[in-house]
């Protein structure tokens, strides 16, 4: 379903009882912080199967980010170039901030969850509020630093700068297309370019928002903010709450290399900080979704039985 926060229409995926309710503020609930493109669509295998394994202990809700998400009629996402303070990274935390404000009863225990992006996010969050009641804060993938350093930086810069007319003229002239068509480019872009074989269908279903160039707009937006002013890393933020993180690191990441892993490691001697050895992709919601639920909700078991 659809809410608006900061007067945008934003995308909210609940697993709980009753839609966008949580019962009390003592069960702890999930929040999911979505990477970039931020559709949480990417994300329902993954948070389905968190709810699935601890069903009555916790409840797991997923925000889009502003913007990046299609809303329906008669709710229309407001223009990216007019709103440039909701789209950019500034105004994405301040959203999702504001989210909790309006819908989450005081005091709940928070498990944040963020991806890629997302995981920026949830450092600021927790610097910006303190007084939230973060019991844990789960980083998968962590894109927090250094992205203009990243492989695929200098080729997205182009598309989302100098070819940003091209780019968004070419993807939202082929919305006009029969849909069937439009899924078969999706899976086609998803082999070609992200060697996905097995696309979820929740993940074809939300690459569809990017045939619309009003989400088209707002996501290259804030790419071009996120390449270029997510530098150093927030350390004091991390080391002041690393009894509380775990980060979880991938192999082959074009956004945060191994050694990336290997100076917060050292840094961070009382954080749980592991190195991913399944093979899962950076982009993970593509095809593992429901894998990578699965073993987050092993890592929640112990928190939920303090």
């Amino acid at each position: 379903g659809f809410v608006s926060v900061m007067k945008v229409p934003t995308q909210v995926i609940c697993y709980s009882n009753k839609w966008l309710h949580h019962e009390n503020n003592t069960k702890p609930l999930v929040i999911v912080l979505p990477g970039n493109p931020g559709s949480i669509e990417f994300y329902d295998e993954f948070m389905y199967e968190i709810y699935r394994n601890h069903k009555g202990k916790l409840n797991v809700w997923g925000i889009s980010h502003a913007g990046h998400v299609n809303s329906p009629a008669p709710l229309e996402v407001p223009d990216a170039e007019a709103n440039p303070d909701v789209y950019l990274c500034d105004g994405q935390i301040q959203h999702k901030l504001t989210f909790i404000e309006q819908h989450v009863p005081q005091g709940t225990p928070l498990i944040l969850i963020g991806h890629s992006i997302g995981c920026y996010m949830v450092l600021k969050m927790l610097k910006r509020n303190p007084n939230l009641n973060v019991t844990k804060a789960i980083l998968l993938f962590p894109a927090i630093e250094h992205l203009m350093n990243g492989t695929k930086a200098p080729l997205i810069s182009a598309l989302i700068t100098v070819l940003k007319p091209v780019t968004v003229a070419t993807i939202t002239t082929l919305r006009y297309l029969p849909q069937y068509i439009l899924g078969f480019i999706v899976r086609l872009y998803l082999l070609v370019i992200m060697s996905c074989t097995t696309p979820r269908r929740d993940a074809l279903r939300a690459s569809l928002n990017y045939f619309k160039p009003e989400c088209l707009r707002a996501v290259f937006a804030f790419t071009r903010d996120i390449i270029e002013n997510v530098k150093e890393r927030d350390s004091d933020t991390m080391l002041q709450h690393q009894e509380k993180l775990i980060l979880y690191y991938g192999t082959n990441d074009h956004w945060c290399p191994i050694e990336y892993y290997k100076d917060v490691r050292k840094m961070l001697p009382d954080a749980d900080v592991r190195l991913c050895s399944r093979g899962f992709r950076h982009a993970f919601v593509l095809d593992k979704g429901a894998e990578m639920g699965c073993m987050v909700s092993d890592w929640l078991a112990p928190v939920l039985r303090r």
